[in-house]
C-alpha cells in the first residue's frame, strides 16, 4: 500500500473487521513511538536550521553622528556607535586663550543588559578568529580611540582603535546582547583611522556584521556561514507534514534604554 493512501481506499472488508484488545494494544504503542520519533526529528530539523545570521554592509560614519546598530534586524537597537569631532575649539582665562581640536569614537550597549568585549572602559580591537562566548571580556566597555592636539602642536593618541595615526583594516567588536531574554553573541567589522581634523579627519566604516541565532552558543569573529539577513527573515520555515503546524510565538522583552548624550561641538568634512 501506497505511504499516502488514505483510509478512505481500503477495501471495505478490512474496514469491518474487529480489532482484537492485543492487536489494539500493539498499534496504540506504535503510534506513541511513531510521535516521540516524529517530535525528536522536528528538534532536529530546528536544531539544523539555527545558524550565524551575516550582513554585509557598507556605512560610513562621519564625525558628529552616531550610528544604531540592530545586529538581528528585529527593530531594536542593539548597541550606538557615536563618531566625535572637534575642528577647533577656543579656550582661555584672562588674557590667554588655547585650541584643541580632535577627534573620538564612542560605542555603547544601547539597552541595559547588553554588552561589548573590552577591559577598563575600552573597547577592545579583535582580529579575524576570536570566539565569542561566556568566557569573553565582556562588560560596559565604551571607548574605542581618540586623538587631541593642543594649539595646532602635535597630535595624542589614547585607545585601542587609534594606533598612532595608523589605520586599521577589517578588525572586530565582539558583542553580548540580549534576544528574548537570552544572550547571543556576535561581532561587527570595521575599517578605522584617526586623525585630526586639518590632516583629513577621521574615518570609519561598518563593513559587516553578525550573530548567531542560538542562545548562549559562540560565535567566531569573521565567520558569515548562514544565509544573509534579508534572506533568512524571507525563507519561508519548513512544517513536517505528519506533526501539523506549530504555533509561533514572541516573548516579550523589558529593557531600558541606556541615555547618553551627543558630545563634541562640532564635525568635519572627511
Amino acid at each position: 500500500m501506497p505511504r499516502d493512501a488514505s483510509l478512505k481506499n481500503l477495501p471495505k472488508a478490512s474496514m469491518k473487521s474487529p480489532l482484537t484488545p492485543s492487536v489494539e494494544k500493539k498499534l496504540l504503542g506504535y503510534a506513541a513511538l511513531a510521535s516521540a520519533a516524529g517530535v525528536g526529528v522536528l528538534a532536529l530539523a530546528q536544531s539544523s536550521e539555527a545558524e550565524v545570521v551575516y550582513t554585509p554592509t557598507d556605512q560610513r560614519i562621519l564625525g558628529g553622528t552616531t550610528l544604531q546598530l540592530d545586529l538581528n534586524g528585529d527593530g531594536i537597537n542593539d548597541f550606538s556607535f557615536q563618531a566625535r569631532s572637534s575642528p577647533g575649539q577656543a579656550r582661555g582665562g584672562v588674557g590667554t586663550f588655547s585650541t584643541r581640536s580632535g577627534a573620538a569614537v564612542l560605542a555603547y550597549p544601547a539597552i541595559k543588559t547588553n554588552q561589548i568585549w573590552g577591559t577598563v572602559g575600552l573597547v577592545s580591537v579583535l582580529p579575524l578568529g576570536v570566539v565569542l562566548s561566556r568566557k569573553g571580556k565582556f562588560g560596559i566597555n565604551e571607548e574605542m580611540g581618540g586623538v587631541s592636539a593642543l594649539n595646532g602642536g602635535p597630535p595624542t593618541y589614547a585607545g585601542p582603535w587609534a594606533p598612532a595615526g595608523k589605520g586599521l583594516k577589517n578588525q572586530y567588536v565582539g558583542f553580548k546582547f540580549v534576544i528574548g531574554g537570552k544572550f547571543h553573541y556576535g561581532w561587527a567589522r570595521f575599517n578605522m583611522r584617526m586623525r585630526l581634523p586639518r590632516q583629513g579627519g577621521l574615518e570609519m566604516v561598518l563593513t559587516g556584521y553578525a550573530y548567531e541565532t542560538v542562545a548562549n552558543k559562540p560565535i567566531v569573529t569573521g565567520e558569515t556561514k548562514g544565509a544573509d539577513l534579508a534572506e533568512a527573515q524571507a525563507k519561508p520555515q519548513p512544517q513536517p507534514a505528519t506533526l501539523g503546524r506549530l504555533a509561533q510565538g514572541a516573548t516579550g522583552l523589558t529593557a531600558w534604554r541606556r541615555e547618553y548624550s551627543e558630545i563634541g561641538s562640532g564635525s568635519a568634512e572627511i
